[in-house]
């Protein structure tokens, strides 16, 4: 026999299911023949037509699972849906498919805990560099506009030393905040992460590492990977990465166990943010087995 507690709740839901049908919703699509809305906290996907629908849009639905678009939601429109969530600054870093990949424009923020680069969908007139307005859903961060507080002739510069290969470390634009040299190291090295893994190791670190502002100091190679100790400001510091991309297996300092979303070039942009306040891993620091034993490894 049911309670009255569960009837009530049963009543409800299913009020706000019929509602639903006899309404119409605003939702982004992005091109899957599929979207998402919240009934009465519950997440509910539907089928759309036409299924290459790529935008938002204002949809009606057709039953508890389809739905038909009505038409195109406007730019007030997806900012009045955009304001429900919260407000993020993100440097577009690199396109990747129909999606940008991007880095917190200010690492302070404190509301999102984003290791790596984070996708950010349905990015329009933007382009490398440019700090973007974006809302988080609790799964996805969506495009709203280019930042209008920052000068887009900072990301213009930014593009023209990245042509020319410029080493960050050989450069210097008043107001250039340290998220945007970690946006520039991380796809100066993308060049070097695209050398062959039978390339000469030194040279491959050194230019990972100068790329960032850091000196190898010595390197041992083992079988899958390179033990590299380096300097970053006058300190040393040593991390383990992979040899066919440089993407770091141990990091030496704590990441939470994120050391895997890093290459040895943003694990240095890391280094010069914490400016030395780091929990060391390993040699005169926590030992690597206790590390992965309270921080298991987040692979990619």
């Amino acid at each position: 026999m049911r309670s009255p507690q569960f009837e009530d709740a049963f009543n409800k839901l299913a009020a706000a299911e019929q509602q639903f049908l006899n309404s119409e919703f605003l939702a982004p699509a992005l091109g899957g023949g599929e979207v998402q809305v919240r009934i009465s906290g519950v997440i509910n996907r539907l089928r759309v037509s036409p299924p290459e629908f790529r935008g938002f849009g204002i949809f009606r639905p057709t039953s508890h699972s389809a739905a038909t678009l009505v038409r195109p939601a406007t730019l007030a429109q997806r900012r009045e849906y955009l304001a429900f969530f919260p407000l993020v600054r993100l440097i577009l870093c690199r396109r990747e498919g129909s999606q940008w990949l991007a880095l917190p424009a200010h690492q302070g923020d404190r509301r999102f805990q984003i290791a790596g680069l984070a996708p950010v969908r349905m990015v329009e007139e933007a382009q490398q560099f440019d700090i973007v307005r974006a809302h988080f859903d609790g799964a996805s961060f969506w495009f709203e506009s280019l930042d209008p507080s920052r000068d887009p002739a900072t990301a213009a510069w930014l593009r023209q030393q990245l042509a020319a290969g410029t080493a960050p470390n050989q450069f210097e634009r008043p107001g250039l905040t340290p998220e945007e040299r970690l946006a520039y190291a991380l796809n100066l090295a993308a060049e070097a992460r695209e050398l062959p893994a039978a390339a000469d190791p030194v040279g491959r670190l050194r230019a990972a590492l100068a790329q960032a502002g850091a000196e190898l100091v010595e390197y041992l190679e083992r079988e899958d990977g390179y033990r590299v100790t380096y300097t970053v400001g006058g300190e040393q510091h040593v991390s383990a990465v992979r040899k066919d991309d440089l993407t770091v297996q141990v990091a030496g300092i704590c990441l939470s166990g994120e050391d895997q979303q890093f290459d040895l070039t943003s694990l240095v942009g890391v280094l010069r943010e914490a400016g030395g306040e780091v929990v060391r891993i390993g040699e005169g620091g926590m030992q690597e087995e206790h590390y992965w034993l309270v921080h298991p490894p987040r692979n990619r």
